[in-house]
Parts: structure tokens; sequence; C-alpha cells
């Protein structure tokens, strides 16, 4: 490495490679583009988002105005009135491909020309500094004496074919198993943790159910403890097919948390195919025999309204809550970092993972552009990080395990919340890490 580089930008690099076409790689990569950066976005999956053509823009989500709980008898018990929007990931995701790369799609059919933030260009110059390429399956990250980082790829459209590309700045943005953290950090410390429960998930048109039914989760969130039995459940309207969120459009999303001993793993891990999955089993993958076997155990715990959206489930799919916190995310003076899921990964009950990511754009804006070293970069997202992880154990403890426990959870990250406060109050930390 080149000794006299520094961890503070002088000015924003030319040259960015994200690796991880998701919300937080979009969000890094429109903020850089923004900022004058090339910016080229290497995606794993294999083939693009198929495109759609509708005549007007559509509303990022469904309003929804209280939490509520749902009783074994049906009854419906408000817990809190709170105004919400209830999106999906493809919402967002559409309207930051449109203002990134100018990506059409049911959301955004005709995004409007990129406004080219550098004096010296056009709009067609502006559109050029920006790229999205699927299939870029990323297989090696390298700092290099001369202080650039070299990205080592397969091509998986071109038969696997070697490719490799320089850089200014490299930021993984790749997720929970991102190359980019075990790439830089110990074994010992970048894996995921199971945490003990699964989650069941399913999808259901609304039309699909009856009005009653309808009634009960048309405008608020609904949920339900098994303390009992050591689970929970969530059902809420999210936008239907194209983003659409017009009455007997929507859809039911649908989430049963169930504790799974790790010796059980294997069996409901293990898809129609005989193939053990790690983390997560898409839709079509679950099993029959296991599938009706949860559901003769739903029968035993649920009121009928979560009874009549399980029946309608088609493709069930599953997926492991697991933990991880960095305890870095910074290498290389700054040249590589860590961000979103790659760096932390959230239980989903605080519903906290695109704030994290817009979070640590906002943050990244000021590294760039030299208000902040990577060291001091590093110390507030890792930082940030750390306090809303605890925070997403604490809830899924409450939910999930005995009461000791999750009291225990509680104490920790008020503790932790406490010594926050304490930083941000000396201006060691920023607000919004809170």
């Amino acid at each position: 490495m080149d000794r006299r580089q520094s961890d503070k930008y002088s000015s924003p690099p030319k040259n960015v490679i994200v690796i991880g076409g998701s919300l937080s790689g979009l969000m890094h990569g429109l903020m850089l583009h923004r900022l004058g950066s090339t910016v080229r976005i290497l995606e794993q999956s294999p083939a693009d988002t198929p495109r759609f053509d509708r005549v007007s823009e559509i509303p990022l989500g469904i309003a929804s105005v209280q939490l509520q709980s749902l009783d074994q008898k049906g009854k419906v018990h408000p817990f809190l009135r709170v105004n919400r929007i209830m999106s999906s990931w493809d919402a967002l995701y559409f309207r930051l491909r449109a203002n990134f790369d100018m990506r059409a799609s049911d959301y955004v059919p005709y995004p409007r020309a990129l406004e080219p933030p550098l004096a010296d260009e056009d709009g067609e110059a502006a559109q050029l500094r920006a790229r999205y390429e699927v299939g870029k399956q990323v297989v090696g990250v390298e700092h290099l004496e001369t202080g650039q980082v070299t990205v080592r790829y397969k091509d998986l459209a071109d038969g696997g074919k070697d490719g490799e590309a320089l850089a200014d700045l490299v930021i993984g943005a790749d997720g929970p198993n991102s190359v980019v953290r075990r790439t830089f950090l110990e074994p010992g410390q970048a894996e995921r943790m199971y945490s003990g429960y699964v989650a069941w998930r399913g999808v259901v048109p609304e039309t699909q159910v009856t009005k009653e039914t309808r009634d009960v989760f048309r405008a608020n969130i609904t949920y339900s403890i098994l303390k009992g039995e050591g689970g929970h459940v969530i059902v809420y309207n999210i936008p239907g097919a194209g983003g659409s969120i017009e009455p007997g459009e929507r859809v039911l999303n649908f989430c049963w948390y169930t504790n799974v001993p790790l010796s059980s793993l294997d069996e409901i891990m293990t898809d129609v195919d005989g193939k053990r999955h790690h983390t997560n089993l898409p839709p079509g993958k679950v099993r029959a025999a296991v599938w009706e076997k949860q559901k003769a155990y739903a029968k035993m715990l649920f009121a009928r309204p979560y009874l009549e959206v399980i029946e309608k489930i088609n493709l069930p799919f599953l997926h492991q809550i697991t933990d991880y916190c960095s305890p870095r995310a910074s290498f290389a003076r700054g040249r590589v970092i860590i961000v979103g899921d790659a760096l932390t990964l959230l239980r989903p009950h605080i519903a906290f993972s695109t704030n994290q990511a817009a979070y640590h754009t906002l943050l990244t804006e000021r590294l760039v552009t030299g208000e902040l070293t990577a060291e001091e970069w590093e110390y507030q997202v890792t930082t940030a990080a750390y306090l809303h992880w605890r925070r997403s154990v604490w809830f899924g403890e409450y939910f999930q395990r005995p009461l000791y426990v999750s009291i225990k959870s509680a104490v920790l990250f008020w503790a932790i919340s406490t010594l926050v406060r304490v930083k941000i109050w000396v201006g060691w930390l920023q607000e919004q890490a809170t």
C-alpha cells in the first residue's frame, strides 16, 4: 500500500465500484454519482428485473393507522395508534433505479433524464457514469500498492468468464454473506450466527380471503404473541402486482416466527429436490409435508383470520433469523468499506435495515467529501450499528423467549443506549445514530 495515502478524502473518488445492487448499494451509488463519481454497480443476480409499462407513477406504499393484536377468539385489541406507510422492497428499489440509471419500470415508466452534476458534462455523459451490471459475481477484492483497489469477478452472463476492474473506492453492499467482509476480516469475525428461530412467510392477494378477514387487516399492522409456544405472527398489507395500492389489488404479507432448535433445521431447510439450503428456502421449494405439518400446528394456535391467510398461501418460503454485527467497517485506509446488511444484519422486528442503509449513505457522503476521516466514519457507523443490533436482539428475545431472557437483553440495550447518548452529548456521534 502507498504509505503516503491518507485515510481522508480530499475530493470524491473518481471511480467507484459498488458490490451489490440492492437498496444500500443503490443509495450509495446514487449519492456518489450526484457528487460526480463514475459509479459501477456489480450485482450478482444473473438477469435484470422485468420491465413493466404504466401511464402514471405509483404511490410508495399503503397507509397503516394502528398496531393491533388478535387473540385466539378473533377479537381485535388496538395497541397503538400510529401512522405508517407499509411498502415493499421493489417499490423503493425501482424508484432508486429510475434515479440512478434511468431504469424504466411499472413504478416509474418514464424516468426523468439525469441532471448532470458536473459543469462540463451533458445529460448523456452523466448517464454514462451510472452503470448497473447484472450477472457479476465478485470473487475477490485487493488493495494495491498504488492505493487503488482491484475487484475480480466472474461474468455469469458469459459462461463465468473472469474479469477485473480498478476503483478508487470499493463499497461492499453485498448483504449478509458479504464477500468483502470475508476478505478483510478474520474467519471468526465474519460469520453469521443462527438466532434460534425461523420465519415462515407467504403472500396472499387480498381478494382471496373473505371480507371479514380483509377488514381485520385492511389498515392495520396486526400481530399476536404466542408466549407459551415461543413465537409470534404478524400480518399487514403491501402493494400488489406492479406496486398497486388499490383495494382489491393489494397483497397480505404473512410472517410467522417459530423457535426451531439447530438439530431440526435439516428437516425444514431441505427442499423439494433434496437440497439443504443454508439460510433461505425460496418460494416453491418448501416440501409439502413440512408445510402441512406447520399448518396443522397453526390450527392449534391461531384465530380464524390468520388461518384463512395461511390456507391461501400457495408458495410459502422460509428463512432463518441470523445475527451479525461487524467490529469493523473500513479497510485499506477507507478505500474499501462495508455498508448495510454487509456491516450489520439486524433482526427484522425493528424494521430498520433500510433506515440503516440510508444512514450509512449520509455518513459515506461525509467521508468522501473529506468531512470525516475513514477512522471517524468507521467509529460512527459501527457504534450506531451495534446499538440498533442490540435493539433488534432485544425485540426478538421479547417475542420469542422467556421473560427473564428478554429482560437481560433490554438491560444491555438500555445501557448501550445511555452510553451512545453521552457520546452524542459530547459531540462524538451524530444525533441520527439513534
